[in-house]
């Protein structure tokens, strides 16, 4: 049935054909309904699959405003990648190149997909046909029509599975149950194993069945004697209703197509749909009555509606498992192989055939009876995200100004794929409340970089990932990232002297030599890939450090404050050693100072029993991940401590030496010693020097930010990076956030 149907008649009331007592249902299988974790389940489950007519073929038609009778095809080069239904009445088909098309219909009309040019980080539509040798198609447009879509059928719908870019399932579930029970109130008053009342002998007016209903073997006999009668003498009955599981199939059809108007109403997308008591079923009804309309499946109807199909129709079971399973089964080339297999081969048989895999041979033996049930899922876990591009011979990639070009192009392509991914994952934490799915972000923890060159060798090379949470930063970090990979697995798998003059390409960068006329082996193809996605959290993204370093002036006056309270309890102790130690130290230094020192003492707060579970957890929270600077100070702190132990004060002096147990703090309190090894005022003086020289030499043993930085604003070059650089202080920073997301990978 057509979406732009307006006046639908309603028909006489629907007779049902019920003989027996009571329902083979039970009450819970209706119940079973109303739980989206087990309505796929029920005998009483009605599952659709709604597709999208010759989709990019719409989205072209619909974003150049032509009616739905002009001929549009979808066009990648010179290759259809969809024909609408108007091109296909010139029997136009995929098969044919973009000549032969309009050899066939001269009025067609040929819109190209959208395109990256070359050295571009954003996707556009171009006049004309764009150059293979200098654009690469993008999809996203159909992607982000898609996402629409999805958002609409979430609109009507609170369980829907996306299975393609066009394409996707619904439990219709909620629908159907809260309908039956408002319809008929007797379904509401039972419970368990009881079963369900007797159909009433007519249906309540409203309900009327909507498209395509596919007939029994039963029916299609009747029909077959009706041929044979006169006109009067036939008895035009429609689809039969036996049972409750008719009704749902009934209510199921009205449902969907009423989504289906409310997608073409919001969009203007037509749509084909099946609606069966499983996936596999609806899936192949889907496709059955094309274009706008849709097919119905009722369980009386499931077999005999198979019969029009082929195993290796069934999704899952084409290739090579479908045509082991059609040898193994020995399958007649002439019979149907649906038929055949049902008819002919028992579970036994199939199970001593495939003995090493059960699961198969129970799925086969469900899937000829119609009968093989599957959840609806969400999205399976991204393992991994690709952008590549070949190129053609005549326009090669032979110069390191080109293959950046590239680069550019595939991070501002993964990066539309991230936005995919988030919006998907968002949406199920908001809209999904019903089947308690959490939606979380997830970062890519690796990017890699692939290429061929023409005479087959290949070369690819890997490296983590900072965890950015910001997706423009995650874009920036792409392209950043995937040109030092490139220039690093180029330098090492070629000889750049043989190519360039006798110079390497350190030499060559050195020189300003611009990138394009740096010469490279030719490339074949091109490709940059993310992988092993993780969830993201405040705490793993590398956002969250960067601010803590915007807090370190708080951290130097918490260290004030301590060595305040050091200073305290030896009154003789001189002042003017920590303060020309404060003027000697370098701001990177104090900086890092101050870090290790508020980290050590974050680390040893004693919980007060007093603090609800929340404050714990916040202080938990700002931890360094750094272990080893945090062992580290420790470490200096215990050999202070234990060179500076003072001796308990007897007598008057008692209460006019505190000891450094007698500070009133939440941290870990230090026992004196009975004897210290000489002076207080000495040992202090020689041991502040020494802890200070040790934090300042620590840290530049272990990091080299300072000179680095220094060595970004003389010359504007990277040395870590081999390249020139616009902006030192930004790229000193991404050094900083790839070391911090190294040790947050490493222990992850």
């Amino acid at each position: 049935m057509s979406v732009k149907e307006t006046n639908i008649q309603t028909g006489e009331k629907l007779r049902t054909n019920f003989t027996s007592t009571c329902s083979k249902f039970t009450f819970k299988d209706l119940l079973d309904l109303n739980d989206p974790k087990l309505s796929y389940q029920s005998p009483l489950s009605v599952i659709s699959l709604i597709d999208l007519n010759a989709f990019f073929a719409q989205v072209e038609q619909l974003r150049l405003n032509l009616p739905v009778e002009a001929p549009v095809v979808c066009v990648q080069w010179q290759s259809l990648i969809a024909v609408s239904y108007a091109a296909r009445k010139f029997g136009i088909s995929r098969m044919d190149t973009v000549q032969s098309a309009k050899k066939k219909c001269p009025d067609l009309v040929c819109a190209h997909a959208a395109v990256f040019k070359k050295g571009e980080s954003h996707w556009s539509y171009v006049e004309g046909f764009p150059y293979q040798g200098t654009h690469k198609v993008s999809l996203d447009p159909y992607r982000r029509e898609s996402r629409k879509i999805i958002k609409v059928l979430h609109q009507h719908c609170d369980l829907v599975e996306k299975a393609s870019v066009d394409e996707s399932y619904l439990d219709l579930g909620r629908l159907v149950y809260e309908k039956i029970t408002s319809l008929f109130p007797e379904c509401r008053n039972g419970s368990g194993s009881e079963y369900l009342p007797k159909l009433p002998p007519e249906l309540p007016d409203v309900l009327q069945w909507k498209g395509v209903v596919i007939p029994s073997a039963v029916e299609d006999s009747k029909s077959r004697e009706d041929e044979i009668l006169s006109t009067s003498q036939r008895r035009n009955e429609g689809p039969e209703i036996n049972d409750w599981d008719d009704v749902c199939m009934l209510i199921g059809s009205m449902v969907i197509l009423d989504i289906r108007k409310a997608l073409y109403d919001a969009m203007g997308y037509t749509t084909s749909a099946g609606i069966a008591n499983n996936k596999l079923v609806a899936k192949l009804a889907a496709g059955f009555k094309k274009p706008d309309n849709q097919t119905v499946i009722r369980n009386s109807s499931t077999l005999n509606f198979l019969n029009n199909f082929k195993l290796t129709d069934v999704t899952g079971m084409g290739g090579k498992i479908g045509d082991l399973a059609m040898q193994k089964l020995r399958v007649p080339p002439d019979q149907n192989s649906f038929q055949y297999i049902r008819e002919n081969v028992t579970l036994e048989m199939l199970e001593d055939e495939y003995h090493d895999d059960l699961p198969l041979a129970k799925k086969i033996f469900n899937i000829v009876r119609g009968i093989h049930k599957s959840s609806l899922v969400h999205r399976e876990a991204v393992k991994s995200m690709m952008s590549r591009k070949n190129f053609i011979q005549k326009i090669p990639v032979e110069t390191l100004g080109d293959a950046f070009s590239w680069i550019k192009v595939f991070a501002g392509d993964l990066y539309n794929r991230m936005i995919e991914l988030d919006e998907e994952n968002l949406r199920l934490s908001m809209s999904q409340e019903v089947v308690k799915v959490k939606g979380i972000l997830k970062r890519p923890k690796t990017i890699a970089i692939h290429f061929s060159s023409y005479n087959g060798t290949k070369h690819s090379k890997q490296a983590p990932l900072v965890q950015f949470r910001s997706l423009e930063r995650l874009w920036e970090h792409f392209e950043m990232t995937g040109t030092r990979l490139l220039k690093e697995v180029l330098e090492s798998s070629s000889n750049f002297p043989a190519l360039n003059r006798g110079k390497s390409l350190k030499e060559l960068e050195e020189s300003k030599v611009s990138a394009y006329k740096i010469k490279i082996i030719p490339l074949a193809n091109l490709s940059l890939t993310i992988s092993n996605f993780v969830k993201n959290s405040d705490s793993s993204s590398i956002e969250s450090y960067a601010g803590r370093r915007k807090e370190d002036k708080q951290d130097q006056d918490s260290i004030k404050k301590m060595f305040e309270e050091v200073n305290n309890t030896a009154p003789n102790m001189e002042q003017e050693i920590p303060q020309q130690i404060n003027r000697d130290l370098s701001s990177d230094d104090k900086h890092y100072i101050s870090k290790l020192f508020s980290d050590f003492n974050s680390e040893n707060i004693i919980e007060s029993p007093k603090e609800d579970k929340l404050t714990r957890d916040s202080k938990r929270a700002k931890k360094d991940t750094s272990k080893e600077d945090a062992e580290y100070i420790k470490k200096l702190f215990d050999n202070f401590n234990n060179e500076n132990r003072l001796q308990k004060p007897t007598g008057k002096n008692k209460s006019k030496s505190p000891t450094l147990d007698s500070t009133k703090t939440n941290k870990r309190r230090i026992q004196p010693d009975v004897t210290p090894k000489q002076s207080i005022s000495t040992q202090s003086k020689k041991q502040k020097v020494d802890i200070f020289q040790s934090l300042v030499s620590h840290k530049k043993k272990e990091t080299k930010d300072t000179s680095l930085l220094e060595e970004l604003i003389q010359n504007h070059f990277c040395p870590k990076c081999n390249m020139d650089i616009s902006d030192a202080i930004e790229h000193n920073d991404f050094h900083y956030a790839l070391e911090l997301s190294d040790k947050i990978n490493s222990s992850t």
